[in-house]
């Protein structure tokens, strides 16, 4: 069939938006007619060049839709269901899979590295030329083919647009929270990054009760809004020191640069834990220095995707969002159509406060 996509060629080179050919979804595969696609920061670092991956791709990995058509074999979801696209569709068998964590999932990885499906191809292409797809997905499009098992079931009563930032940024920085860290109720944690992931780590340091919680970043405007959702001290980097005292029971990197993670270490108290949560350049160092792991006994671990599978963690959220606890409305920014989709990516990058939209 013919869909519209957006293509990424080469850095400093606007993204394209085309007409290219997408083949019909096979077995255990379904077709999804993309409503709405986040730009999160991993589609930033392949913008950048930060992340090599073959061109040209289609970025995009966050999103949510309503299923068009079923492969064979397919029982759910079904067509008209609507659908958060889930970027970890994993294959069920490896190591990481049996353990229950679908996005450490080995031929995933591989793939994610190749810039096609599962089975190593894309079904994509442009006038004869293969075109990838990011992370195993490739949203920023009309429709999208994806496993079954990457469309996860959102129900009623929560817009698309809205459901688009479950699929990354709330499932990972939710997840950081409860399924990576200890923190608890009382305590205290320190945020650094407002951005989209950094603002669900902060409602879910106040759904785990945290007493107080630091957000730090140097951009006012997401900063105001960490504060509306929960954050009890927000404030600049540099200003860290006088802001948090003895440092955070838990403190999390929502970033994912060097500095930022060192930040978040420096920070965290003797005996405390530091998660990574933001994905890093290739190439990214962390120096650390070892006082803080023998004498002060901090803990320091990562997370990706937030350290649970998504077919379990979203219910759940979807609970959340339902019940009032979680706000997505709010965090939304600016909305650009699909041929406008290199205006959102600039829009991202000067620092939209709102986690900003691209509407197929």
């Amino acid at each position: 069939m013919k869909t519209r996509a957006s293509l990424f060629r080469e850095v400093g080179r606007p993204l394209q938006t085309v007409e290219v050919d997408l083949e019909a979804p096979r077995g255990g595969e379904v077709l999804v007619r993309m409503a709405a696609v986040g730009v999160c920061g991993s589609d930033l670092h392949v913008l950048k060049g930060e992340w090599p991956r073959p061109t040209p791709m289609v970025l995009g990995h966050e999103g949510a839709g309503v299923v068009e058509a079923v492969g064979e074999g397919v029982q759910a979801p079904a067509v008209g269901d609507r659908v958060v696209i889930c970027w970890a569709p994993a294959c069920g068998e490896c190591p990481p899979c049996r353990r229950g964590r679908p996005g450490a999932c080995e031929p995933l990885r591989a793939a994610i590295g190749a810039g096609t499906l599962l089975d190593g191809t894309t079904r994509l292409s442009y006038e004869g030329e293969t075109v990838y797809r990011m992370t195993a997905t490739g949203c920023l499009a009309e429709h999208v083919v994806v496993q079954a098992n990457a469309a996860l079931p959102l129900g009623e009563g929560i817009s698309l647009e809205e459901a688009a930032l479950l699929g990354c940024a709330a499932l990972t920085g939710v997840g950081a929270v409860r399924y990576a860290s200890t923190l608890g109720l009382g305590q205290s944690a320190l945020v650094v990054g407002a951005g989209g992931v950094g603002q669900f780590v902060v409602q879910a340091a106040r759904l785990a009760g945290a007493a107080e919680i630091v957000c730090v970043d140097p951009n006012e405007a997401r900063l105001e809004r960490a504060h509306a959702l929960g954050a009890t001290v927000v404030g600049r980097p540099d200003e860290l020191k006088s802001l948090l005292g003895g440092g955070a029971d838990v403190a999390f990197d929502a970033v994912g640069l060097p500095e930022t993670s060192g930040l978040a270490l420096r920070h965290t108290r003797s005996g405390g834990l530091c998660v990574l949560v933001g994905m890093p350049p290739t190439g990214g160092r962390l120096d650390l220095d070892p006082f803080d792991f023998t004498n002060r006994e901090k803990t320091l671990t990562g997370t990706i995707y937030g350290s649970e599978d998504p077919a379990v963690a979203l219910p759940r959220l979807l609970e959340d969002v339902r019940e009032g606890r979680l706000e997505l409305r709010s965090l939304l920014g600016p909305s650009f159509p699909l041929e406008a989709a290199d205006e959102a990516f600039q829009a991202s990058l000067a620092g939209s406060p709102g986690r900003v939209l691209v509407i197929p």
